[in-house]
């Protein structure tokens, strides 16, 4: 298959609104579908294309189905987001319930002084974690702003959030330096509030750390096709 063949391949799915990252793997199907029926068939370029996308069209059609998005997206991209974000999900609740849990244990058998100095400071590095993160690997963070007209993959709408609890929050680490002895006591409503509050709080933090970290080891791994395929943007 010739460099201008390949090109056409990679526009059609451009057009299908495929992130960079899921692209690459269905562009190498496309491909090697294109190829076989050629092979098989003794069809043309085209005529073997026209094969391939009548294949695929179900899965890459672009519709909207009403929820909130009202972007036109394929059953495919669906499909291929669900992957990715319930994995990171599920190991956010697993870390946030294992945070609950050392913290309430902290709070019953750590002097109370003790314990708000110190969860205090530990609330503190969680919330700028992300930050560092960003500041070490900014220059991967920043790439989606050099190719403004695709996207690269469906992590990059997560790890842009990453700002607004930590920017948003002084309120939150005031009020850890500011509770009294009974703040976690799950007999009263305050209580209660308390700890739905810290697990949210364990929750959102995990969640955007793990996506930054699967976001760089995609990011890292799609940057040579980028590079070879794609102009900066202007």
């Amino acid at each position: 298959m010739t460099t201008e063949q390949k090109n056409e391949v990679r526009q059609y799915l451009l057009a299908k609104k495929l992130p960079v990252d899921l692209m690459m793997e269905v562009e190498d199907h496309f491909i090697s579908q294109i190829n076989e029926v050629q092979a098989e068939k003794n069809l043309s370029f085209n005529d073997a294309f026209n094969v391939a996308i009548i294949s695929w069209h179900d899965d890459l059609k672009l519709s909207w189905d009403g929820n909130w998005s009202l972007e036109d997206t394929s059953v495919l991209i669906k499909k291929s987001t669900r992957q990715k974000l319930y994995p990171i999900l599920k190991k956010s609740l697993i870390v946030a319930l294992v945070c609950q849990a050392v913290m309430l244990l902290s709070y019953l058998i750590i002097p109370f002084d003790v314990f708000r100095i110190s969860f205090g400071i530990l609330i503190l590095l969680i919330m700028v974690f992300p930050l560092i993160i960003y500041i070490k690997e900014k220059g991967f963070f920043d790439l989606p702003k050099k190719y403004k007209n695709i996207r690269l993959s469906a992590y990059q709408d997560l790890v842009t959030v990453f700002f607004i609890l930590p920017m948003s929050s002084g309120w939150f680490f005031r009020f850890v330096f500011e509770m009294n002895d009974g703040f976690l006591d799950l007999n009263f409503m305050k209580g209660i509030l308390a700890n739905f509050l810290f697990a949210f709080f364990f929750f959102f933090e995990a969640t955007i750390i793990i996506a930054q970290k699967k976001y760089l080891e995609m990011i890292k791994n799609i940057i040579p096709y980028l590079q070879e395929n794609f102009k900066v943007s202007n």
